[in-house]
């Protein structure tokens, strides 16, 4: 029993954590102890050990030894292949999803852009509205694998993706603007899809994936620190 209950405890911490990171309320390059962590969720060290452990080998934790354990920067190398594995399969399954579109899975996405339409429309701080639209956008795009039948698909994307849901994080926390270049393109991208418009879907979709990443340059250079060498 005590086993199962420090796996339990573990995972809690290990979900906790991974979300800190993703949303950048731990940075990267922060230093995290075990000792903090277990007083911060009241527990002992083992399941933080263990939740560290998990962190470490999805690339989120780094252990110096002898120095510490923090937060891995963003490695913009492997930013890089993920936006083009990213492309290519969203490429391919939103082509399905056109060419066996049902008209009666359209409520579902529309009430999702109609979400993110009242979202945007709030008066939120922009943090606070930058990490709620990301969790409406992964929603739509999860959506849209879930119609085309490739939620397995999605699942392997999201599994391979922290460093690239960091990234996001960090470029959309405060530029409300581009939230809304993202809103528009996911109305782009059902308008593309519900008029089987292929040639525009393919258009759209590289720009959505892309645009964001080449215009981050002024954005990066004030956060070096956040970053691995690029090369």
């Amino acid at each position: 029993m005590n086993g199962t209950r420090h796996t339990g405890t573990s995972v809690a911490v290990y979900k906790d954590l991974k979300e800190q990171i993703l949303h950048l309320e731990l940075p990267p390059g922060s230093a995290i102890s075990e000792i903090d962590t277990a007083a911060a969720f009241h527990v002992s060290r083992t399941p933080v050990r263990d939740a560290f452990k998990m962190l470490e080998r999805e690339g989120l934790l780094e252990v110096r030894p002898h120095i510490g354990t923090f937060v891995s920067l963003i490695d913009l190398n492997m930013i890089s292949d993920i936006l083009y594995l990213r492309e290519t399969l969203e490429q391919a399954v939103l082509r399905d999803l056109t060419a066996g579109y049902d008209k009666s899975q359209e409520f579902r996405i529309r009430l999702l852009l109609q979400r993110q339409c009242e979202l945007l429309e709030q008066d939120l701080p922009a943090e606070e509205l930058g990490r709620a639209f990301i969790i409406n956008d992964n929603e739509f795009h999860t959506t849209l694998y879930e119609l085309a039948g490739k939620r397995t698909v999605m699942d392997f994307l999201t599994g391979v993706s922290s460093q690239y849901e960091r990234f996001r994080t960090f470029l959309n926390l405060g530029d409300r603007d581009n939230l809304l270049r993202l809103y528009n393109d996911h109305i782009k991208i059902w308008s593309c899809i519900s008029s089987r418009d292929y040639e525009g879907l393919s258009d759209v979709v590289s720009h959505h994936i892309y645009d964001g990443f080449n215009a981050s340059t002024e954005i990066i250079s004030r956060h070096p620190d956040y970053f691995c060498p690029f090369h």
